[in-house]
């Protein structure tokens, strides 16, 4: 299945993202919001991500963790 990019249209390419010593999250910039677990260190290490290399954008479902 192709995935176009919701900012310029273009093909995005499937690949994922690797946490190293720690889980990855996203945290809001005013700390106030609740955070978001993207990965897991005992049972999923990455997370898959979609690349647009025309608009350098990153797309990840946080649904998968």
């Amino acid at each position: 299945m192709e995935i176009k990019c919701p900012f310029c249209n273009s093909k995005m390419e499937k690949g994922e993202i690797n946490q190293d010593r720690y889980s990855l999250k996203w945290v809001s910039e005013n700390h106030s919001a609740k955070s978001v677990k993207l990965t897991s260190l005992l049972t999923k290490t990455y997370v898959e991500a979609y690349l647009c290399r025309d608009c350098n954008k990153i797309i990840i479902d946080i649904n998968q963790t």
